[in-house]
Parts: C-alpha cells; sequence; structure tokens
C-alpha cells in the first residue's frame, strides 16, 4: 500500500502527526511504503510563507484579533469562500507530487490542503481515496469539503458536532484521535525509569513543555508555580529556542532539571505526575497516551481556547487562568484527582490512532497487506 501524507508548517503538530502515522504503516508491513509532502510549500513558497508565517503573528502577537477570525470563518462567510477560492487555484500544484507517487490513498493532515484535495478529487484530477485528519478537539468548517472519502476526529463528540453543524455523515466522520509515536503507549517501571534519567524517586514530578510560550511569560509562570509547590522536582523542556533556555538557567532552583531539545519526551511524561503545557493538538494526544493530567496555561483564542476547554471538560486538564502556583499545589497535594484526571485520560482516549487509520486505509484499497 501506498500512502502519501500532506502535512504543513504551521506550527509542530501537522508534522510530527504525520511522521507518527508514517512510522506506524511502514511497521505494519515491508509492503507499505509512506511519503511526506508539505502541502502549503509546494503550493508555493510565498503562499506558505504567509499562512505558516500569519499564523504565527497573529496568534502571538494579536490573539484576540486571531481567535475572532476563528470563530467567525466556522461558517460560510465572504471570507471562507476567498479562502477556498485561492486554496483550490493553489491545489493544482499539488498534482505533480500525486501523479509522481501514484499513492492508493491521501490523507490530508491540515484545513486548507484539504479543500486543495477536496476540489481535485471533485474534478477528478485524482482517484484515490482522500482522508482528512483533524489535529485538533474541535470540529472547524474549514475542515469541510466536499469530495473527502473520510475524516479522522479526536473525540466522539466530533461526530456529532460534524452531522449537527456541517451535514457530514457520521458514517465518514471516525473518533480515532490523531496519530502519536507508539513509544507513548508504553507502561515503563516509573521507578526504574526516574533511576535512568536521574530523578528523584520521591515526591511529585512536573513536567513543564515551556518551548512554545512567550519568554518572559513563561519565566514568571515557572516562578510562581516552583515557588507554590515546594517539595516538588520541575523538568523544564524549552525545545529548539536557545534563548529561552539561558534565561532559564539563571532562573531554575535545585529541584529543577532544565533541558533543550530532547528526542525521548515521552520518558519524562512517563516520569510526570503532572503536565504544564500549552493546548496544542500533539502534546495534548501524547499527554493522554501517557495518562497524564495536565494544566494548561496561556491557550491562544481559537483553536487552543476550545481545546482547553474540552479537556478541562472531560476532566483531564485544569486551566490556569488565575492563582496559577496556588492552583497548581493544591492539585498535586489531591492524590484523588490526579488519579481521577489520569483514569479520564484512559477513558476518553481511543486507542491506537494510527493503526486505525492505518486498517481503514487498508479497507479502502485493493492492498490488504
Amino acid at each position: 500500500m501506498k500512502v502519501l501524507i500532506f502535512s504543513a508548517s504551521t506550527g509542530g503538530g501537522h508534522k510530527r502527526a504525520a511522521t507518527a502515522l508514517k512510522e506506524y504503516i511502514e511497521s505494519d508491513s515491508p509492503k507499505n511504503i509512506v511519503k511526506i509532502v508539505d502541502g502549503l510549500e509546494i503550493a508555493g513558497k510565498l503562499y506558505n510563507k504567509f499562512i505558516c508565517g500569519g499564523y504565527t503573528v497573529l496568534a502571538k502577537k494579536a490573539p484576540k484579533f486571531y481567535g475572532n477570525i476563528y470563530r467567525n470563518s466556522d461558517r460560510e462567510s465572504a471570507l471562507n469562500n476567498l479562502c477556498n477560492s485561492v486554496n483550490k487555484y493553489k491545489g493544482k500544484h499539488l498534482i505533480t507530487a500525486i501523479e509522481m507517487f501514484k499513492p492508493d490513498v491521501i490523507i490530508s493532515c491540515h484545513a486548507f490542503v484539504t479543500t486543495m484535495l477536496g476540489d481535485l478529487k471533485n474534478k477528478g484530477r485524482i482517484k484515490a481515496p482522500v482522508i482528512s485528519l483533524i489535529t485538533d478537539f474541535e470540529a472547524h468548517y474549514t475542515y469541510i469539503a466536499d469530495g473527502i472519502d473520510h475524516y479522522i476526529a479526536s473525540s466522539r463528540k466530533m461526530i456529532d458536532d460534524f452531522q449537527t453543524r456541517y451535514n457530514i455523515s457520521p458514517r465518514k466522520v471516525h473518533a480515532f484521535g490523531i496519530p502519536v509515536f507508539q513509544k507513548f503507549y508504553d507502561t515503563p517501571d516509573k521507578a526504574h525509569l526516574k533511576n535512568k534519567l536521574r530523578l528523584n524517586s520521591e515526591g511529585k514530578t512536573v513536567l513543564f513543555m515551556a518551548g512554545s510560550f512567550g519568554v518572559n511569560e513563561v519565566l514568571s509562570v515557572y516562578k510562581e508555580i516552583s515557588d507554590s509547590a515546594k517539595g516538588c522536582q520541575f523538568v523544564v523542556i524549552t525545545g529548539n529556542n536557545p534563548h529561552l533556555y539561558n534565561k532559564f538557567r539563571t532562573k531554575i532552583n535545585k529541584n529543577t532539571k532544565l533541558l533543550m531539545y530532547v528526542d525521548n519526551v515521552e520518558d519524562y511524561m512517563h516520569c510526570a505526575d503532572l503536565i504544564i503545557t500549552k493546548p496544542g493538538g500533539l502534546t495534548v494526544s501524547e499527554s493522554l497516551a501517557c495518562s497524564l493530567p495536565m494544566a494548561i496555561y496561556s491557550a491562544y483564542p481559537g483553536q487552543e481556547a476550545y481545546n482547553a476547554k474540552f479537556l478541562s471538560e472531560i476532566g483531564v486538564a485544569v486551566i490556569l487562568d488565575k492563582n496559577i502556583g496556588e492552583k497548581v499545589r493544591t492539585l498535586l497535594n489531591d492524590d484523588r484527582k490526579l488519579r481521577i484526571m489520569s483514569e479520564n485520560c484512559k477513558k476518553n482516549y481511543n486507542g491506537n490512532a494510527s493503526k486505525q487509520i492505518c486498517d481503514l486505509a487498508y479497507s479502502l484499497t485493493e492492498d490488504k497487506k
């Protein structure tokens, strides 16, 4: 089976989901071949720069304005019609990649690419079945496109939303979840793993995913929480942000392990009792796979705010809006609440998303392994 996955660089989540899915499909059968292509990039360098750069600037510099755009675009409107027209025009640039690879199944990890592929399918330019993978926890109008054969939703609630809000048949929507790497499903011995990572075996461990926060913002949040949660150890991961890492070096206390980019974040998730993070779809899905309770801080208006609301409603996360230090300290001292949140992660996680998507892809082709 040949699978072509279209990703995008608007945040790291789309590419990470695509890579996790590729890893699983290729490991499932030696006959499987998977290729990942940045759909926005091949649609045009200026177009890609405008979309990816515009998202970053608006979300960080003008979050309220971005939130208004996100909400107003969740319906048929002049803005959406213009956006769809541009994307359909740009879709022609995907044809070469599709014809060269000759996929049995095409998977899109970005709403704009989904529009392009749906239009190409309607026009008969591509014959392969097209699957749209949604990497957030809220349905949105921009993901809807004629010509799409199946949608992968991240929660069961989204199936109802697709039917009632967008008139999409439930038969086309599958609540498989967002793909994560298989290592997040592991259940290692926590004490052994802490020893391997040189973490204290006693007391609570708080994982701080700091790379996507603003520098001054994340430092103040860390200080407030670390000052309140005495006796806890912290692991702070700054990602590919050397400026933030160097800022943290002058601020951390003796109970904090500071790291830049790591390729074993799942190990630290398995060791942690709580994660402090923004509610990006992939980090959230990885936390759910690890049954790790979440404390959500600084959600951008738009999909992150919707993600945070959903996670709070299903009892796997608390939202840190005020009295942050006290709220985290109280939660860490409540073993029963943490246990319930962890159990809720298991109840609300849909299992191995990559396997279920792979099985769906098999069912859409003549290649049954």
